[in-house]
C-alpha cells in the first residue's frame, strides 16, 4: 500500500470505531481533532514549501470558484511535496486534484 496520510474525517472515524491506521497526519489535523494522537500516526508539521504551495493551492481554488478551507489547502500541500496519498472523505479534495493532478487521493 501506498504511504498514507489522513484528513481529520477519516482519523475521528477511526477513533470511534477503534480502527487501526498506519501512516501519516499533519499537526493541524491533531489540532482540528486532538485524538487522533491516540492512533500512533506520524505527525507531519507543514514546511515552508507546504505553505507556498498551500497559497498556490488556494489562489487557484479561488480563481475556479472554489474556494477550499485554508487547513485544507495546507494538507493537501504536504500529500504533494511528500508524494503521499491523502485519505479523505472531503469532495473538495477533487476539486484540488483537478488542478493539481500530482495530488494522490483515496475517496473513503
Amino acid at each position: 500500500m501506498e504511504k498514507a496520510l489522513y484528513d481529520t474525517n477519516v482519523l475521528i472515524e477511526a477513533v470511534k470505531s477503534r480502527r487501526k491506521l498506519e501512516g501519516y497526519t499533519t499537526i493541524l489535523n491533531v489540532v482540528e481533532f486532538p485524538r487522533a494522537l491516540e492512533l500512533g500516526l506520524t505527525v507531519i508539521t507543514p514546511s515552508l514549501e507546504d505553505y507556498l504551495l498551500a497559497t498556490k493551492i488556494s489562489q487557484a481554488m479561488v480563481r475556479k470558484g472554489t474556494p477550499v478551507p485554508a487547513v485544507d489547502a495546507v494538507v493537501a500541500a504536504v500529500a504533494i511535496n511528500r508524494k503521499l496519498t491523502l485519505v479523505t472523505r472531503e469532495e473538495h479534495f477533487e476539486w484540488i486534484k483537478e488542478e493539481f493532478e500530482e495530488l494522490k487521493l483515496q475517496s473513503v
